[in-house]
């Protein structure tokens, strides 16, 4: 029996490659297993290749391995396009729709043709349900309990789905009769309570929720649009303000036109819709409006690959737009982050009355995991913006030089109270002043504001024996590749690593990190090496330091991060 296991799908649109995957996962689920499971699709509207790496496990959620152990394949002309993705190993065990590959692909010695489409049609009239009957396959073979699948899926369409296509489905169980793998079987999972399941982007929206955010505006663009989608959900009957806006330049807008009334207010994009919001991220560092701006970076510049992740939007969000304009940038490396860190960044926002930028990436927010819940409950604190007291009827001043440089903000419409909001240098009342001493004193204040937030050491995770002089910096979705790999090489005592939440101001633990160590290596997903080269303009790096940094597209692999890792452990 196995505690692990990792199953590639891959087929084209169309043939129910993400609804096998989710079924599965799901059912799993209810039974107390942990997976994660990335989707692979292309930039393509509709049709073309469709891809899951669904990974179960007994005791923890984890990236799946480098090959997979069992592969389903509706569409060889497909799986070319998303072999890289969903590699087949000499252990592999494949079974195949229809004949095999006339070439370009090596199968694996145990390869089996099973013609679910066949079956299918010869069940349903169809063979829309080969999924089904592959669905029926895997739930055999991996020994998951018969009369669960209804069960588990009770919350949505499938459970319907299902219950119609029960022919379907037996005749998959049927099939472990040809195809008795023993090995394959998953032991039991050590905590049989049922896991919830969810994506980066609904843990995002749900945490939103939980801040007390009630105005969403935003524009549909992958790899972001489940979050807005999300939004709409949980904000409609009256729960909130919800607006699909004409372009992401307005979303923003909206969003700190809310702001300015009162109600937390967020929006979410990607590389390119961060570029449109440049100039009102200005404005909100300017006029010190609390907003926060959730950006699920893909691969770029440009249009670049829509579908795939990329950690290239670092140097935007730190630096993106003209003058001085200073925001807070943190950024989630799992799904549990990226509810933890939205409740954050809000509460950040609010305190701070500062834009924040929470960066996530497709992988992360596309990524469906079956984890526990806890944290989910778990009470948070919910920070609200500093509010003029009484004292203030007779003389309020919005922008106020206070000894923390935070400044009282009233709503806008506040009766008895001039509200001001402006983008241009202003004095403390919030009226225009073009004098230097006024635009040194503003400076000042928006930047001065954030200093406090170095000492959040809550927000950066430092992993491996504190007395190791090698360590590793790595942020975002990548970050989980490098646990795996450190554990897999079995370096935990040798290598530490470091995942800093916070980015951007720099926290005090980051810099004592590194300041700790004798060799350092920055493992980042964008070809410049955007991470190490702030670090290097914020700190003195160890003499020893080396950079693993390439584009994104693919997902690093345990295979090519154990390279530079054996390196810095010598």
């Amino acid at each position: 029996m196995r505690d692990r296991l990792t199953i590639g799908i891959a087929g084209a649109g169309g043939d129910g490659v993400v609804v096998l995957g989710s079924l599965l996962q799901r059912l799993a689920a209810s039974q107390g297993y942990f997976s994660q499971m990335p989707r692979y699709y292309g930039p393509q509207i509709r049709g073309g290749a469709s891809g899951v790496k669904l990974s179960l496990d007994t005791t923890r959620a984890s990236v799946s391995g480098d090959t997979v152990d069992i592969m389903v394949c509706f569409n060889w002309e497909k799986y070319a396009e998303l072999e890289q993705e969903l590699p087949l190993g000499i252990n592999t065990v494949l079974f195949y729709d229809n004949a095999p590959p006339k070439k370009g692909i090596n199968l694996p010695e145990r390869s089996f043709q099973v013609g679910f489409s066949e079956i299918s049609k010869e069940l349903t009239g169809t063979t829309a349900a080969k999924n089904i009957v592959a669905l029926g396959l895997l739930e055999r073979i991996l020994a998951l309990p018969e009369n669960l699948s209804k069960g588990a899926t009770a919350q949505d369409h499938a459970s319907a789905l299902l219950e119609r296509n029960g022919l379907a489905l037996n005749a998959g169980k049927r099939l472990l009769l040809e195809f008795p793998f023993a090995e394959l079987k998953l032991s039991p999972p050590w905590d049989a309570s049922v896991k919830v399941v969810l994506h980066g982007n609904a843990a995002v929206a749900q945490g939103a929720i939980r801040s007390g955010c009630r105005a969403f505006f935003g524009y549909p663009i992958t790899p972001a649009s489940e979050i807005m989608q999300e939004m709409q959900e949980r904000l409609n009957h009256g729960n909130g303000a919800f607006l699909q806006a004409e372009d992401e330049i307005a979303a923003v807008g909206l969003a700190l036109g809310a702001s300015l009334t009162g109600a937390k207010s967020m929006t979410a994009t990607t590389g390119p819709g961060l570029d449109l919001m440049t100039e009102m991220i200005g404005l909100a560092s300017g006029a010190e409006i609390p907003v926060v701006i959730v950006d699920v970076q893909r691969c770029g510049p440009a249009t670049g690959i829509p579908s795939k992740s990329e950690q290239s939007d670092l140097n935007h969000a730190i630096y993106g737009g003209h003058g001085d304009a200073p925001r807070v940038v943190i950024a989630a490396y799992d799904v549990e982050g990226c509810y933890r860190l939205l409740i954050e960044s809000f509460n950040i926002s609010e305190y701070y009355q500062t834009p924040v930028i929470l960066l996530s990436d497709q992988w992360l927010g596309q990524t469906t995991v079956a984890i526990d819940g806890n944290f989910l409950t778990r009470d948070y604190s919910v920070c609200q913006r500093r509010r003029p007291g009484g004292e203030y009827q007779e003389q309020y001043r919005r922008y106020e030089l206070t000894e923390d440089s935070i400044s009282p903000m009233a709503f806008a419409g506040d009766e008895g109270l001039v509200y001001q909001a402006t983008g241009l240098t202003h004095n403390e009342k919030g009226r225009p002043s073009f004098d230097f001493a006024t635009q040194q004193r503003m400076h000042e204040k928006r930047w001065q504001k954030l200093a406090p937030l170095r000492g959040k050491d809550e927000l950066v995770e430092v992993f491996g024996t504190e007395e190791a002089r090698r360590g590793i910096v790595a942020f975002g979705s990548s970050a989980q590749f490098v646990l795996k790999t450190v554990e897999d090489l079995g370096l935990q005592h040798r290598l530490k690593v470091c995942i800093p939440e916070l980015i951007h101001p720099l926290p005090d633990k980051l810099a004592s990190f590194v300041g700790s160590l004798e060799k350092l290596l920055v493992v980042e997903m964008n070809y410049s090496a955007q991470l190490h080269h702030y670090l290097r303009s914020q700190l003195d790096l160890p003499s020893d330091t080396e950079t693993y940094a390439r584009a994104g597209g693919l997902a690093f692999t345990r295979k090519e991060l154990s390279g530079p890792m054996t390196k810095l452990a010598r």
